[in-house]
């Protein structure tokens, strides 16, 4: 075990972790599905999905052949952008929370899979993006998470060791691409991914502010290596 140490570097997943992107993603979805006289989904059916990325989630929610998929891909893209995001869709307490790591002088990064001007337009109209000194988005690096590449380019762009990061994610696919970088990983649990507490029992946070004591008061990291093995501390 490596002592615990006070945090330089927090990264944020976006979608699901600040902001419960669902509620959106479900208002562009159903009024696709209304126009292909679909049944309306509701926002639980869509949370689940919206972890696997845009073109998963068209497959699975809109009926379409291989011809339209490209099409209807784009139409879901075009009416994302346009859509007019709703500050209600940031979650609790992370506002606040993103102050009071900024004001302790540590520096703040987002690792998302969402393409770059989705991730910035949400960012910007949800009045988050003065928290952050980095964005590293979907198409900034050739391998998307669970790949460590993204998170891995973030610590070389802020020069941090990697015992001093830690990664805030919501579903599996942020604690593979945390485990494969080594950094330690928070999983804030907003409903979005049943599977991770279940398969790897990370450290669980169910408020923002829960994070706090991991970043800065040395509060140990757990998580499930393998059936019936726990790890904790920093990697």
């Amino acid at each position: 075990m490596v002592e615990n140490v006070i945090k330089d570097l927090v990264i944020y997943d976006l979608d699901g972790t600040l902001v419960d992107s669902a509620i959106t993603v479900t208002k562009v979805l159903n009024s696709m599905r209304k126009k292909r006289r679909l049944l309306n989904l509701t926002v639980s059916d869509v949370r689940t999905l919206t972890s696997l990325g845009g073109k998963e989630l068209i497959k699975r929610t809109i009926p379409s052949s291989n011809k339209e998929f490209d099409k209807l891909l784009s139409e879901f893209r075009s009416m994302y952008s346009n859509s007019k995001l709703e500050q209600e869709t940031v979650f609790d307490e992370v506002l606040e929370t993103l102050g009071t790591i900024k004001r302790k002088g540590c520096k703040l990064s987002i690792c998302t899979n969402k393409p770059r001007h989705l991730a910035i337009k949400t960012i910007q109209e949800l009045k988050l993006k003065s928290f952050f000194d980095a964005e590293m988005c979907g198409g900034d690096t050739q391998y998307l998470k669970p790949s460590p590449e993204p998170l891995i380019e973030l610590i070389k762009k802020f020069n941090t060791k990697l015992d001093s990061c830690c990664f805030i994610g919501d579903t599996i696919v942020d604690f593979k691409a945390a485990k494969k970088c080594g950094i330690d990983f928070i999983h804030y649990d907003s409903g979005y991914d049943k599977e991770l507490s279940l398969l790897y029992k990370p450290t669980r946070i169910t408020r923002h502010s829960e994070a706090l004591p991991y970043i800065f008061e040395g509060r140990c990291f757990t998580y499930v290596k393998s059936e019936g093995e726990i790890n904790e501390g920093c990697q």
